[in-house]
């Protein structure tokens, strides 16, 4: 069973916007893309940074950091697919609110 939860009003994230939220004890980052929203968990897999101030041109967000970047949909690393990818979330509308479901980031 999903365990959806609130991250913030819908209206926080408008088309291509991206915006870190809290989730529980988790940090995650949210995007709307054509429509749809997806979210991450706001960690680098590489080093433990922040991604929320990444640069996202399309479906791929780059780390500001060292300059990875990740397939929003699947968490990929689309420079090289065997290495770590970022965990991704279900993420879903609901009454104005934002929920992602982090059971995804069960290990």
């Amino acid at each position: 069973m999903a365990n959806w939860t609130p991250v913030g009003p819908a209206a926080d994230v408008p088309e291509s916007c991206q915006q870190a939220c809290s989730a529980s004890e988790h940090s995650v980052v949210v995007f709307r893309i054509d429509g749809q929203l997806h979210a991450i968990e706001n960690l680098c897999p590489h080093a433990g940074l922040p991604l929320e101030d990444g640069e996202r041109e399309g479906m791929v967000l780059t780390c500001p950091y060292h300059g990875f970047a990740f397939n929003l949909r699947t968490g990929a690393n689309v420079d090289d697919p065997h290495d770590a990818p970022v965990r991704t979330l279900p993420a879903r509308e609901n009454n104005g609110q934002i929920e992602v479901d982090l059971d995804a980031l069960k290990d």
